[in-house]
């Protein structure tokens, strides 16, 4: 179901990016506060902002790209869902999650129906919940992701983002968060 028509860009605007370990960045206090933390980013959001939202972008059945099938057991398909996170009417993250066909019609999971919902909040109240090893990337002013910074009235700079696969009730969820030029791991 595609929710949102934008003029950010073809949705699924994809994530693709060079991911590594942080060991491979030299990362100031604040990048690694904002990119390694385990916790919910939702929450570290929510505690920032006195308003809070989720725009919808997209979610539907799409091919999962072969850097994110190596974290989802080698599916081939899945469902892409893309939102903005916004901190008192600022964006502050571009996030992707993909999951396996098996994972969106999942009981306990239920994310089929997540809507505008934050799908952080929602992951992190899974009893069973587990999260793989945190990977960053950093994107040029030249990539998809760049172009949405800039169409979303940011100067041209380079982007921090993460990404982990999350386990609950037996799925997984692949998450990549992007964050945009308002964000606070860019007010040094």
């Amino acid at each position: 179901m595609h929710v949102l028509t934008n003029t950010i860009g073809e949705f699924p605007l994809g994530c693709a990016g060079n991911w590594q370990t942080a060991d491979h960045y030299s990362l100031t206090p604040v990048q690694s506060d904002w990119l390694l933390d385990p916790e919910s980013l939702t929450a570290k959001l929510k505690a920032q902002a006195t308003q809070f939202r989720v725009s919808l972008l997209g979610q539907q059945p799409a091919p999962i790209l072969p850097d994110e099938q190596k974290w989802l057991d080698e599916h081939a398909a899945g469902t892409v869902r893309e939102v903005i996170l916004w901190c008192d009417q600022k964006p502050w993250v571009f996030a992707r999650s993909v999951f396996p066909q098996p994972a969106l019609h999942d009981e306990q999971l239920n994310l089929s129906h997540l809507g505008e919902r934050p799908l952080g909040e929602h992951l992190f109240r899974q009893p069973d919940l587990s999260r793989g090893p945190i990977e960053i990337a950093q994107f040029a002013p030249d990539t998809v992701l760049g172009n949405l910074h800039q169409q979303l009235g940011f100067a041209s700079q380079p982007l921090w983002g993460r990404r982990s696969c999350f386990r609950a009730a037996g799925q997984q969820v692949l998450v990549a968060e992007v964050f945009i030029g308002a964000a606070a791991i860019y007010q040094e």
